[in-house]
């Protein structure tokens, strides 16, 4: 048939308007729910739901909330032929009873892009997630009185297209006291200061940082000289934040932080005096050469790694924890490089009392657990939460966790050789040549995988923790350097330039980003050797700048505009403590004056040591560790006799001044190098020298008794600085 243009014309005329496309369950409902808050984890998504209702975390199942909204509960949650009366609809408005209250207005367009979808007949399009998500701008720097940046989402998919999916985002900021972000995208400012804000579509995650400053007409970069490369990295961080860095410590504190963080050990009277006599312009650096070789470095950061290794008795029996430590540290002492000494922890295998790194695994009984606790310790990468449901928080999904599960699936234990009784015995860890992981959701075996990789090609035969082994160590590995400089940083300065320490990811950025990258690099080009790194940093201007913050650094609490306080870690204090009275702590079994840092098991009670926090050595989480400061610390140190009878022991330090011929005031000197690394003020010595006088010298001994307590006693003391 040959239609005729008027014919023509009359019919398009008559055609309808093109159709808008209908509505994507996958790429609209299910964000707009998670946008929502519907399937979050205090909601729906819980494990086991909400009364009867149970959606998958923030939408990482869309076929199974698809299946939930449109066939459980005889297919009430959606009317087709009544979209309005739908259950969904009716409870998220609040037209009936809804224990999460209302969620959206009728008139919104979560309610329209819901409904359509339901007077659509409810289906499952089946679309995938997209490769990638697109923030704008993904970083801008706002003056005052600018207070507010919209952000704009773009979502790019695998066919190639592109979609504004700002209105289907769910947005989150890292800092809530310094900015909010509203639900259409817009971060507005609370007080100055860089937040990260986070924006999750289908699954997949994007950050943007924005930088609210205040006019500051009278801030003058005073421009400080940069010994290496943290400097200018951390300045140039500070100069945009309009933050002025604090001057230099002085001697006596550089000398007190330097011993305690290299070390773990107070300087001695004779060193503080030393140092402070020397007039030469790079004694710092010398300093920091010379703790580096001490053997008390190897006490303190084999202490780090026991604490996250898993070094007690209650893991690797009696015997295996004090050959488990010996071995750390030896590994420390001979400075083995830290991607060696991963390796060796890794692939142990054997009896752990013959082979003590093979008791890194007597702990962990499972795929699953290794699989974590790995990924924490060595990528800085918490992936637990990948175990139930994809990662809420990271890119991270059950593919992802159960393919890294299954490089540690093949290993069993088999008691002894040695074997005496359930503490103290020997375990042999036995690689397998099969054994696999199943992803529990979709029943699927699942292949080794690289965490953000490739599936790993194992030759037959070969340990599967070899493979990992040798990802994980490869200088090109996106993890292993950063976490593992992260970590020493954090050791350092009390904080990571990624904070929570062992917590990387997309969504919790880096203070500096430069820095941890330039760490990184630096660290496997000089062969993953710790001592060096430490001593780039030790020898920076920013790890020798004072605590006293300036007048623009007063809030800053993550920037590193100035050295941060902290208090002493628990063996820290007591070593310190056994210091400064010269009478060291007494351990059952071991030699006297075995340090607290140098405490071969997790297991050796001391009452300061439990009160300040020391971790039971049961997760490779740095929190573990007590950092707090607590009523029970203070009965201990004010009214108990913890430590009383260091101070007041006969051969104690204060004993021993008090018979010399030295005069009160070189006591007081020395009392006060021997606790703070610093002589005393004039008004200090005024007072206490009258105190002296007072008591004449039949009370020496308890005055020198009173002032050391008294010295231990003070913040001056117990933190660092």
């Amino acid at each position: 048939m040959t239609w005729s243009l008027p014919l023509l014309a009359v019919v398009a005329a008559a055609a309808p308007a093109r159709a808008e496309p209908p509505v994507s369950f996958r790429r609209e409902v299910v964000p707009m729910l998670t946008r929502a808050g519907c399937n979050a984890g205090a909601c729906h998504g819980a494990p086991s739901g909400k009364n009867g209702f149970r959606l998958s975390l923030r939408g990482y199942d869309p076929a199974l909330d698809h299946h939930t909204l449109t066939r459980e509960a005889a297919g009430r949650r959606i009317d087709p032929l009544a979209p309005d009366a739908s259950l969904v609809l009716m409870k998220a408005t609040g037209r009936t009873a809804h224990e999460g209250g209302r969620r959206f207005e009728p008139e919104s367009t979560a309610y329209r892009i819901v409904r359509d979808w339901i007077a659509g007949g409810g289906p499952d399009d089946g679309l995938p997630p997209p490769d990638r998500l697109e923030v704008a701008p993904s970083r801008v720097i706002l003056d005052a009185p600018a207070a507010a940046q919209p952000l704009r989402v773009t979502a790019h998919f695998p066919d190639g297209s592109a979609r504004d999916v700002t209105g289907l985002t769910r947005f989150a900021v890292n800092d809530p006291a310094a900015a909010e972000v509203t639900a259409a995208g817009v971060v507005r400012k609370l007080k100055p200061g860089e937040v990260a804000v986070a924006a999750e579509y289908m699954g997949v995650m994007a950050a943007a940082e924005v930088v609210f400053r205040d006019l500051a007409p009278g801030f003058r970069w005073p421009d400080p000289p940069a010994n290496n490369f943290v400097d200018t990295l951390i300045f140039a961080k500070l100069q945009e934040l309009r933050i002025e860095p604090a001057g230099l410590s002085t001697d006596e504190e550089f000398v007190r932080r330097a011993h305690l963080d290299a070390i773990g050990r107070l300087p001695t009277p004779e060193r503080v005096r030393a140092f402070l006599a020397d007039r030469s312009p790079d004694k710092r650096a010398k300093l920091v050469d010379e703790l580096l070789a001490r053997d008390e470095f190897a006490d303190l950061w084999a202490q780090h790694w026991a604490d996250r290794l898993g070094v007690n008795q209650r893991f690797v029996g009696k015997i295996g924890a004090v050959k488990y430590h010996r071995w750390v540290r030896e590994q420390i002492a001979a400075n083995v490089p830290e991607d060696e000494l991963a390796r060796r922890v890794l692939t142990a295998a054997g009896g752990n009392y013959s082979n003590p790194p093979a008791g890194f695994y007597r702990r962990l009984r499972d795929p699953q657990t290794r699989a974590e606790e790995v990924s924490q310790l060595f990528l800085g990468v918490r992936v637990g939460c990948a175990r139930c449901h994809n990662h809420p928080g990271e890119r991270w999904t059950q593919d992802d966790y159960y393919g890294l599960a299954a490089f540690f699936a093949r290993l069993q234990y088999k008691d002894g050789p040695f074997f005496v009784q359930l503490y103290d015995k020997e375990e042999t860890v036995l690689p397998l040549r099969d054994g696999e992981v199943t992803q529990p959701r979709t029943g699927k075996v699942m292949p080794p995988k690289f965490l953000g990789g490739e599936v790993a090609e194992i030759a037959p035969g070969q340990d599967r923790r070899e493979a990992f082994a040798a990802w994980l160590t490869a200088p090109d590995n996106p993890f292993f350097a950063k976490a593992a400089v992260n970590r020493i940083w954090y050791h350092l300065f009390g904080r990571g330039l990624v904070d929570p320490v062992d917590d990387l990811r997309s969504t919790n950025p880096p203070s500096h980003p430069a820095l941890l990258d330039a760490l990184a690099a630096d660290f496997v080009a000089h062969g993953f050797d710790r001592k060096h790194l430490i001593r780039v940093v030790m020898t920076s201007r920013v790890y020798q700048l004072s605590h006293r913050p300036t007048a623009t650094g007063r809030d800053d609490a993550k920037y590193f505009s100035h050295y941060p306080l902290r208090r002493l870690g628990a063996e820290q204090l007591l070593d310190a403590i056994a210091d400064a009275t010269g009478v060291p702590a007494k351990f059952p079994g071991l030699p006297t004056g075995t340090p607290a840092a140098a405490l071969p098991d997790g297991e050796y009670k001391h009452p300061l040591l439990e009160a300040f926090g020391r971790p039971a050595r049961a997760m490779a989480c740095e929190c573990e560790r007590g950092t707090d400061t607590n009523l029970t610390q203070a009965l201990h140190l004010v009214g108990g006799l913890t430590f009383d009878r260091q101070v007041r022991d006969p051969d104690g330090r204060a004993a021993k001044l008090a018979k010399s011929a030295k005069p009160d005031g070189e006591i007081l000197d020395e009392l006060f190098l021997a606790t703070l690394s610093r002589l005393p003020t004039g008004a200090e010595r005024v007072r206490l020298l009258a105190r002296f006088a007072q008591r004449g010298p039949a009370g020496r001994r308890a005055v020198a008794e009173d002032v050391l307590h008294a010295l231990i006693n003070s913040p001056e003391f117990l933190f660092q600085h």
